[in-house]
Order: structure tokens, then sequence, then C-alpha cells
């Protein structure tokens, strides 16, 4: 039976897309049966997917896409989850009525996060909802600048308000904007780069925490 996997907050720019994309194509590369949902009104995920048909081919992506309907995302979910070991969802960046269902259907919540005031405090009430249903959202620092005290206070913050902090985190390396854009992921090009191991290294943590 699948995983479902959530990428969620409610504050836009926090890097849901590009953290959807680069894990499923670590584990589709992997091997792994992999099918990607993009929720999120921006629809960043789906141009990516448009795009990587473009650079491999319409049948070679190793991705499949689903559309949804949120009124029956619990029994659509259901359907496909014996087709696939990961199926990974694009949040939208708000609180609303779907990212409730989303947060329901999910078996790990996984929550971008950049290391600054605003964002932290447009996270925090992500969180308290994501508890209300019973789960355990892991934080996932994202575009984190190179020995930055902002970020240890902002973990600080974080832990002291009962958030879990994943160990991994995302830099904010150019690498994963310039190959989010043309549908590829930072695996596909090397993957024994610095950016590569992070999401490796994100990638293990998620399936730790399932």
């Amino acid at each position: 039976m699948g995983k479902v996997i959530a990428f969620s907050n409610q504050k836009g720019g926090s890097g849901k897309s590009t953290l959807s994309a680069n894990i499923a194509v670590l584990w589709s590369n992997s091997g792994y049966k992999v099918a990607v949902i993009d929720a999120d009104p921006q629809k960043s995920l789906s141009y990516w997917l448009t795009e990587r048909k473009k650079y491999y081919g319409e049948d070679d992506i190793g991705i499949d896409f689903y559309n949804f309907d949120i009124r029956n995302l619990s029994d659509e979910i259901k359907k496909i989850k014996r087709k696939y070991d990961y199926i990974i969802i694009d949040s939208p960046p708000a609180i609303t009525f779907e990212t409730i269902q989303i947060v329901k259907v999910s078996n790990g919540i996984f929550v971008p996060v950049q290391p600054s005031p605003l964002d932290l405090m447009a996270t925090l009430p992500f969180l308290q909802i994501a508890r209300d249903e019973r789960k355990k959202p892991l934080i996932i620092l994202n575009r984190v600048m190179p020995r930055a005290r902002l970020t240890d206070a902002m973990v600080l913050r974080l832990r002291y308000s009962g958030a879990k902090v994943a160990r991994s985190r995302i830099s904010s390396k150019i690498i994963f904007a310039e190959t989010f854009a043309v549908g590829r992921g930072v695996i596909d090009i090397n993957v024994t780069s610095d950016a590569s191991r992070e999401i490796i290294n994100v990638g293990n943590e998620i399936l730790r925490n399932l």
C-alpha cells in the first residue's frame, strides 16, 4: 500500500513545489513507483511536469500525474494507493478546505520553511492544524544560507513551539531553481553533487518519519 506524502505550508514561496519535484525524481530514479498531485493553485508542479515531458519525452518522465476532486480526495487516493509506492501532494499555500482534506489523507506532513521571522509566524498556525488532525508534521528548513545565525535562532523558536525539525536541510543553491525551470531534478544532473546529497538526506529522513 502506497504512502501519501504532503508538502504543506500556508506560507507561499516556502519551496513546496521544488521539494515535491526533487523528492519525486529521487524516488522515481531509485526504482519506486511515484505519482504526484498538484493541489497548489499556482500550478508550479504542473508546469515542471510539462517541461519534464518536453525534455525526456511524453512517456519517459518516470512520474505519473493525477488530477483530483477535493470533495472525493480520500476515495480517489484509496483507488490509486495500491499502484504506487509514494503519492506526493503539493498543497495550496493557504489554510483552506483543500488543505485540511490533504492533511487528513496523508501519511506524512512535511513543512518547508525558510529561516525568516515572517515564515516562522506564518507556519505556526498550520502546524497546529496538522496536530489537530493528529498528525506529526516535520519542519524542513529550506533555502538555508551558510553560517546564518538566524537559522539557529529559528530552530530554537520552532522547537520551543513544540515543532519537530528535520536534521537535514536544503540550501539556497541556484541549481534548484535552474533544474526546476527545465523540468528536471538535481538528481538528474549529478547524483553526487552537494545539492543531490541534500535531497537524498531529506528523502531518507522523510522515509524514517512515515
